[in-house]
């Protein structure tokens, strides 16, 4: 009988100068995540389907400078206006068939909950990311790669940031 692990997850927090809505909005329409869910703005994303609702799911891709594609299947789980969601993320292919990481011993099952509040016109983000039934080296290169798990997501964070504050101009 396995030993079920359990890894503490990363809690990464950010503020937004928009309403909370909008920061949802953000979060929950295809036309806006392509706009910033990127690392960096040299990264290209197009999405195949998006079908964001609880039970839903969205299959996008990341085009990176050198031309390398990384398709993303997101299963999502619950969605409160305006205040939470809960997706899972996996690597994919085109097809939305959910394939093993690149990165080896990455964790397979990531789950994602975002935390809304707001605050004087401020949106304050809680980004809870948590590896799902992992196996042990799974766990272990988690805990191996914390120190950088803001790096991806931050840079779209920031993205975020810059996108929210345009279409609030």
């Amino acid at each position: 009988m396995n030993k079920e692990i359990t890894v503490a997850p990363s809690v990464l927090s950010k503020e937004y100068k928009a309403p909370m809505r909008l920061v949802y909005e953000a979060w929950t329409q295809a036309e806006h995540l392509c706009k910033w869910q990127v690392p960096n703005s040299d990264v290209q994303c197009e999405y195949k389907f998006a079908n964001i609702e609880d039970g839903g799911s969205a299959l996008h891709k990341m085009t990176m400078p050198n031309g390398f594609e990384m398709w993303l299947l997101t299963q999502y789980h619950q969605l409160s206006p305006y205040d939470t969601i809960v997706f899972t993320q996996y690597e994919s292919n085109e097809n939305g068939d959910v394939m093993p990481p690149k990165m080896p011993n990455w964790p397979r099952e990531i789950r994602a909950t975002i935390q809304l509040r707001e605050s004087a016109g401020t949106t304050f983000m809680e980004f809870i990311w948590q590896p799902i039934n992992p196996t042990q080296e799974e766990a272990d290169m988690w805990e191996a790669s914390r120190s950088d798990h803001g790096k991806g997501w931050g840079g779209g964070f920031e993205m975020l940031a810059n996108y929210l504050a345009d279409l609030e101009k």
